[in-house]
């Protein structure tokens, strides 16, 4: 029983958990309260080690979310689950 592995274990070494490192202590706008961070109100969940998978508590998040890791990541909503990704920047 003592196998099962973690998300944080899971994500580990993947872009998904490359990702999750770089946004989740970015400050986030929720409710005017101060100091909010992304990971107090996103869950990442191990789904594709390619993408973020997050689990958010409030629909409110997701534009808060936007504005807060900007123009880097791309975010889409899935029927669950907000998925994070690097965005692809176009060549020049």
């Amino acid at each position: 029983m003592g196998n099962k592995k973690t998300t944080e274990q899971l994500l580990e070494g993947t872009e998904a958990g490359k990702i999750w490192s770089e946004i989740k202590d970015k400050t986030i706008e929720m409710f005017a309260l101060p100091d909010q961070k992304v990971h107090q109100y996103c869950q990442p969940k191990f789904i594709d080690p390619t993408r973020l998978y997050l689990d958010i508590s409030a629909s409110s998040v997701l534009p808060s979310l936007e504005a807060a890791i900007g123009n880097n990541y791309t975010v889409e909503l899935a029927t669950r689950y907000v998925i994070v990704s690097r965005a692809v920047k176009p060549l020049v």
